[in-house]
């Protein structure tokens, strides 16, 4: 009988090239295979473009590639993904994500084999060289939000639980699955996290992957128009730990203002996105356009189905 595959690598991926991950940590893996201690699997999630990702997982070590024929969103495809692992943890990785060190599995394991729960390793641009300026307010965001030292984030571990480079006891993850009613773009990760926290400890570390899908600042203008409704569920479901934190502390103080004044305040600030070149400014408005669009879906919702705020 075959030993037990010790950490299961679960990578979910659409519209990537996944070629350079897979080359590396099936690079990492391979000294570990004599004691089968390592698995990889991708599941590709009904993509719409093509790319050899197939090709170059079948060449590799460990590697199991599998396609969905339909796209069924971020939290539905991990847990699909978390169905087939067999390791006793479990690494989510996303697919725009490369391993900054050379020990980055070795990391890892050597967490599990303390016993270690649920760790993050973090996110970083340390292999963007120089990055074309038009995803200059891209990184000046993450900067500020995500790419931040383990210190940083276990000030307030569940908020900074990013599912991009995260590995967890496969017993939490049957536990405590994604909820699939995050069906959209964001905050499924901030979700589960707010869950896990509850029950689990959540360890930060400098393990970090660099995140290789940058964004022009008008691609991060509407991902995060997108995750709008997201947000509001994330509310609804914990008011508690997130209806004062962030752009919902904003919004608190916004829902005394009429939908048309709030439309009108979008309008003004979308052409100012647009127009402004300073990364600055451009963050405030963005954090505050999210506020605005976060009080219009909480108005919206409040009319069907609760009240905006308890």
């Amino acid at each position: 009988m075959a030993s037990q595959v010790y950490l299961s690598i679960l990578i979910p991926v659409y519209n990537w090239d996944i070629g350079p991950l897979l080359t590396a940590l099936a690079a990492q893996a391979r000294p570990l295979a004599s004691g089968r201690q390592v698995e990889i699997i991708v599941l590709d999630d009904g993509s719409t473009e093509k790319f050899t990702n197939k090709a170059v997982a079948d060449q590799l070590f460990l590697v199991r590639y599998e396609e969905s024929a339909v796209n069924k969103g971020r939290a539905e495809t991990r847990n699909a993904l978390l169905q087939q692992a067999q390791g006793q943890y479990v690494l989510f990785l996303d697919a725009d994500m490369l391993p900054d060190r050379s020990d980055f599995v070795q990391t890892y394991l050597q967490e599990a084999q303390q016993g270690g729960e649920i760790v993050c390793g973090g996110i970083s641009y340390q292999q963007h060289d120089q990055p074309a300026p038009e995803y200059s307010f891209y990184l000046y965001k993450s900067h500020r939000t995500e790419a931040l030292a383990a210190s940083v984030r276990a000030s307030t571990p569940w908020r900074y639980l990013f599912t991009s480079n995260i590995m967890v006891r496969r017993e939490i993850m049957q536990a405590v699955r994604f909820d699939a009613r995050f069906t959209g773009y964001g905050f499924e990760d901030i979700e589960w996290g707010v869950r896990l926290g509850d029950n689990f400890t959540i360890k930060h570390i400098e393990n970090t992957c660099s995140h290789m899908g940058l964004m022009t600042k008008q691609q991060l203008w509407a991902k995060m128009r997108d995750s709008i409704p997201n947000y509001a569920l994330l509310l609804a479901l914990h008011p508690l730990k997130t209806d004062h934190s962030g752009a919902a502390a904003l919004a608190f103080f916004l829902r005394y203002l009429p939908a048309e004044l709030l439309t009108a305040g979008d309008w003004l600030l979308n052409r100012l996105f647009a127009w402004l070149p300073w990364n600055w400014p451009l963050f405030l408005i963005l954090q505050c356009d999210k506020a605005l669009m976060l009080t219009l879906e909480l108005k919206k919702e409040s009319r069907s189905t609760r009240p905006l705020y308890k």
